[in-house]
């Protein structure tokens, strides 16, 4: 199997580090933690309120999953912009960067092996943590089908933010002004996406109180803006994964008409907002290899 060159240069030169292995040794030191945490809060809660039955106890044990699962999201979330912010700023700042323009390697080929890099880093921590979420699944009655679904929506979250650090180092020429961006964009975009609910519900608020059809039309439409906020993504993963629906969606979405009550089912939500992530994802990484084109450099001049 062909391997990107860029992806086997960088996992190369991380397994040879013992950087890696220290960062791996905190990741899992960190869930460990949430994971007593979790356990003895899980165990307060049950010897109080499920003191007469095994099975209620037992079952319990499913909030293990949310637990150390939104630790681990938030854990990659953090440090993917800085695995790939660094990714061509840094080869700007050791002056390799146009060496490696000289290669027969694409832009795009750059940009993707540079957010490889980062992803396969990444799950590799998610996969060393899976003991951990495991407890949530034999005891918890969680299914397998939501830990294989939890990882393709970290995988997707992973290249998500990948792209966006790529792009901003390709944009910057300091890794930490690379990394700040990237942390901004991402905020952004998860902002912007919930300021069309938060005006919506401050007019209803502060308006006659009147809750008819139109208001109804403007509610679900700014709801539907949340489809590229992959926090609101997860929060319905975890909502689908618990109880088997959406955990907000399904509340604030009310306005009933076929295409709103089909979105605002949770798989169908999920499966929208993935694809709008992707689509994102595919913008960044064009805009990158765009802008580390020397052809393209070359036509400006």
């Amino acid at each position: 199997m062909k391997i990107n060159p860029i992806t086997k240069k960088d996992l190369t030169i991380t397994s040879r580090s013992m950087r890696f292995s220290w960062g791996l040794f905190a990741y899992e030191s960190v869930l460990f933690g949430v994971f007593l945490i979790a356990m003895g809060a899980i165990g307060t809660f049950g010897n109080r309120y499920y003191a007469n039955s095994n099975a209620e106890s037992f079952s319990s044990f499913i909030s293990m999953f949310p637990a150390v699962g939104v630790t681990e999201v938030v854990i990659v979330a953090l440090i993917i912009p800085i695995m790939t912010a660094s990714s061509i700023a840094g080869e700007k700042e050791r002056q390799t960067f146009d060496i490696m323009l000289t290669t027969q390697i694409s832009p795009m080929q750059i940009v993707v092996g540079k957010m490889l890099s980062a992803v396969v880093r990444v799950m590799i921590y998610v996969l060393a943590s899976i003991p951990i979420m495991a407890v949530g699944f034999t005891i918890g009655g969680i299914s397998w089908f939501s830990l294989l679904g939890y990882l393709l929506l970290t995988i997707v979250l992973a290249l998500f933010e990948a792209s966006i650090g790529v792009f901003c180092s390709s944009v910057c020429k300091k890794t930490i002004s690379a990394i700040i961006m990237s942390y901004l964009i991402v905020f952004v975009i998860c902002g912007l996406t919930v300021l069309p609910l938060i005006f919506v519900s401050l007019y209803q608020y502060m308006g006659p109180g009147v809750y008819g059809s139109s208001e109804r039309v403007l509610f679900s439409a700014a709801t539907l803006c949340l489809l590229p906020n992959p926090v609101m993504t997860f929060i319905e993963f975890f909502g689908v994964a618990l109880t088997g629906e959406g955990i907000l969606v399904s509340d604030i979405l009310d306005f009933s008409n076929p295409v709103t009550d089909f979105i605002k089912q949770g798989s169908v939500w999920i499966g929208i907002s993935v694809l709008l992530l992707l689509a994102i994802t595919l913008c960044f990484m064009k805009l990158a290899a765009y802008i580390i084109n020397p052809l393209h450099h070359n036509k400006n001049k």
